[in-house]
């Protein structure tokens, strides 16, 4: 069956545990290399879109997209591989741009201050 699974470039060199922590997926993926959302020709997707922005300008925070695997490279954060599902089911997430509906969802704050 078509699918997606994420290798991670150090899976080789690791054990089965630590390669289960990195490797994102699989997870089954519709489409070809003849389709729109083009996912290659194999059975498992190496090419295609994996970051999509639809942005409203006349209302910012009505911004929409969507994005693989996750945002940090930290395998343990819950963030590693959280977008990952909704990309494969080609589902988007809001990308809001107001300091109000950024705090609303906001995860986690980090600030930095150099010279302090």
């Amino acid at each position: 069956y078509k699918h997606v699974l994420i290798r991670h470039p150090l899976s080789p060199a690791v054990d089965a545990a630590t390669r289960d922590l990195l490797d994102v997926g699989p997870l089954p993926r519709g489409g070809n290399s003849f389709t729109v959302g083009n996912t290659g020709g194999g059975d498992n997707q190496t090419s295609g879109a994996s970051f999509r922005i639809f942005v409203d300008t006349r209302d910012w925070d009505n911004t929409l997209g969507m994005n693989t695997p996750g945002q940090v490279g930290d395998p343990e954060s819950p963030l590693y591989k959280n977008l990952f599902e909704l990309w494969a089911n080609d589902k988007l997430f809001p990308a809001f741009y107001s300091r109000d509906k950024v705090n609303s969802v906001a995860f986690e704050r980090l600030e930095l201050r150099p010279g302090q």
